[in-house]
C-alpha cells in the first residue's frame, strides 16, 4: 500500500506522522489477511485511484479519501456489519489525533458503504460510488471480480451466495440510479446496470445449486 501517500493524507487531517506509520502497518495486514481475494489491498488502490481520477472533476475531500483506505478494514464473510465494525476500526486508531467533527464525518462515510440506500449527500455518494465502480468495468473484469468474492466465501454453499447477491444486485437495480453522481451515471450507469442483469440471469450456471 501506498505509505507515502496515507502519511500525507494523515499529516493534513491533523494526525502525527508516528501515528500514520503504526496505522498503515495495521491497514497493510488487514488487507493482507489470507481470506481475502478481492477486498484486498488491490482494491483499495483501485479506489484510490478513481477517486484521483473523479476529483479533478468533484474536488479533493480528505474525509472521502480517508473512508475509502478504511471500508473495508474489517471484512468477515457472511457478516453483515463490516462497514460499521469498520467505522469503529477508523475511529478507535484515529481517536486522540484527529478532531471529532472529522472523526465522526469518515464514520458516517464508511458505513454509506453499505449501500443500504441512495443518499443525496454529496460526500456519501463520492465515496460510494468509487466502491461500486467496478461494477462498471468490461464484463470479463466484472465477472471475474465476482468469481473473487464468491472465492471469499467459502463456507457458504452456492444457494445462499446467489441468494445474497440477488437481494444486493436487485436492491441496486431497484433504485432510479446506481450511482449517486453525475460523473458516474454518464461513464458507468449502462454498462453496471447491464453487467448486473447479465450476472443475474447467468447465476445458475455459474456457480450451480448443489
Amino acid at each position: 500500500m501506498n505509505t507515502s501517500r496515507f502519511d500525507s493524507l494523515w499529516l493534513r487531517v491533523g494526525g502525527t506522522s508516528d501515528g500514520a506509520m503504526v496505522i498503515i502497518d495495521i491497514l497493510t495486514d488487514h488487507y493482507n489477511e489470507s481470506h481475502r481475494s478481492y477486498h484486498t489491498a488491490e482494491h483499495i488502490e483501485h479506489c484510490l485511484r478513481t477517486y484521483d481520477q473523479v476529483a479533478l472533476e468533484l474536488g479533493a475531500n480528505d474525509a472521502v479519501e480517508m473512508a475509502l483506505w478504511f471500508h473495508d478494514l474489517v471484512h468477515m464473510p457472511g457478516h453483515v456489519d463490516n462497514e460499521a465494525r469498520s467505522a469503529e476500526q477508523f475511529r478507535s486508531l484515529s481517536n486522540g489525533q484527529l478532531t471529532t467533527h472529522y472523526m465522526e464525518t469518515v464514520e458516517r462515510l464508511i458505513r454509506s458503504t453499505q449501500h443500504l440506500t441512495l443518499s443525496d449527500n454529496l460526500d456519501e455518494q463520492f465515496v460510494c460510488d468509487v466502491d461500486l465502480n467496478g461494477l462498471a468495468k468490461p464484463w470479463d473484469t466484472f465477472i471475474a471480480d465476482t468469481h473473487l468474492l464468491r472465492q471469499e466465501d467459502e463456507t457458504i454453499d452456492n444457494t445462499t451466495f446467489q441468494a445474497g447477491l440477488r437481494h444486493f444486485f436487485n436492491r441496486l437495480l431497484d433504485r432510479p440510479h446506481i450511482y449517486g453522481t453525475s460523473w458516474f451515471r454518464a461513464r458507468g450507469e449502462t454498462t453496471a446496470r447491464k453487467n448486473i442483469k447479465r450476472l443475474l440471469t447467468d447465476m445458475e450456471f455459474l456457480w450451480p445449486h448443489k
